[in-house]
């Protein structure tokens, strides 16, 4: 893909790179001679530990990718929006903002503009273009990655000063609470807050965050199964699932607000109340809290393996008590475990298809990769998508002279 190097209005260099086809499409759009615009990037993200706890109040350790959502815009009245990977543009002002029985790309982006509303900011509309080269429905957080390069651009736009969490937040409520989708506060954090090389540890009950280094000789790698999905009717049933489970703890005179609160201690005592379904969802959310705490421990003691057998635990448990996986994400477990060079492997994200992670030593990661591509393509016919990650940080946003 074409870049440029930007710079900021005052001449400084600066490390934010956007697609050339960012400005050729905001120059259709406009019709006319801008000086300066505002762009926004905003990097996806992977889940290292801590599936489904985030909406229970829990743990999970992230990181981001370096794959990206860009925005570029200017003010204006309304909102002009157009999409260069759906070829749409939307229309939209204050006053259009019905929250959607289904959801569309335009959606996320009402959602923040409605979250600013709700949260009475002074913000009007933008004349701008968005542009993504993450993968969707694959568990790279893509929507997530849209609201924060939003939230980030209209408030640069609009000279807002809203402190780093808050415009986390601010994306967080465009998709669960506009959009209906049943997420916890992840992703937008981890878009937000990350730090270059360096994981982020989020404790979703207090929304507590630290960042975690990462041992220098060891890689991350995203493999995508090619099986698309859309995580939105899964969320909302396995979040119906851990809603149902709190409220009969609670109505057993359980004082908690939320699953992550009952203790690994506690779970002999819940199987006296629950039914064994339920059982199940409790008993992942407790001990996946339990599995981050374990491998944010490991990864500063510099001991890969053991977060990788972590890594295993937790996908074994995603699959056998989330119910989450997908024989192609089986498959691809199966293939990563038999390599001598796979220190660990887990799915990513909400599950039922997408993305798995992978752990190995540097030195030995382009070989893993191979194995995989190779292995898994010869069994299923499709060939996967892998990325080796890098670890760019979260969100920039500038001012770009044109």
């Amino acid at each position: 893909m074409p870049r440029r190097d930007c710079k900021r209005a005052q001449g400084g260099e600066l490390n934010l790179e956007f697609p050339e086809v960012l400005i050729n499409s905001f120059r259709d759009l406009v019709h006319e001679k801008r000086d300066s615009v505002v762009v926004s990037k905003s990097p996806g993200r992977i889940e290292i530990l801590g599936n489904h706890t985030d909406y229970n109040g829990g743990l999970v350790l992230t990181s981001t990718i370096d794959q990206f959502v860009w925005s570029l815009g200017i003010p204006s009245p309304e909102t002009i929006l157009h999409s260069i990977d759906y070829n749409e543009t939307t229309k939209f002002n204050l006053d259009d903002l019905a929250v959607p029985t289904e959801i569309h790309w335009s959606d996320y982006a009402k959602g923040v503009f409605w979250a600013f509303h709700r949260r009475h900011h002074a913000v009007q509309g933008i004349t701008g273009v968005v542009h993504g080269n993450l993968p969707q429905g694959s568990g790279l957080s893509s929507s997530a990655a849209l609201e924060v390069s939003l939230v980030n651009l209209i408030s640069h736009l609009y000279k807002l000063n809203i402190l780093p969490k808050a415009k986390a937040m601010l994306a967080y409520e465009a998709e669960r609470l506009f959009c209906g989708v049943s997420c916890g506060i992840m992703d937008q954090f981890a878009t937000q807050l990350g730090k270059p090389n360096s994981l982020l540890g989020i404790n979703c009950g207090n929304m507590l965050t630290q960042d975690v280094s990462i041992p220098e000789n060891i890689s991350f790698v995203v493999v995508n199964s090619m099986v698309k999905r859309s995580a939105g009717v899964i969320l909302n049933k396995r979040r119906a699932e851990c809603l149902e489970a709190l409220s009969t703890l609670q109505e057993s005179n359980w004082d908690i607000h939320s699953l992550s609160a009952v203790s690994t201690e506690d779970l002999l005592s819940v199987a006296e109340i629950l039914n064994d379904n339920l059982m199940k969802r409790v008993t992942h959310v407790v001990k996946e809290n339990q599995r981050v705490r374990d491998g944010i421990a490991a990864i500063k003691d510099n001991n890969p393996q053991s977060l990788g057998k972590i890594m295993i635990e937790s996908h074994n448990s995603s699959r056998d008590l989330f119910e989450v996986s997908h024989p192609n994400l089986e498959i691809l477990m199966t293939i990563a475990t038999q390599q001598k060079d796979v220190i660990g492997c887990r799915l990513t994200g909400a599950g039922l298809g997408g993305n798995l992670l992978l752990l190995a030593k540097r030195e030995m990661i382009e070989n893993v990769v191979s194995e995989i591509t190779n292995n898994y393509e010869q069994e299923t016919g499709l060939e996967p998508e892998t990325a080796i990650c890098a670890i760019p940080g979260g969100v920039v946003v500038e001012d770009v002279s044109l």
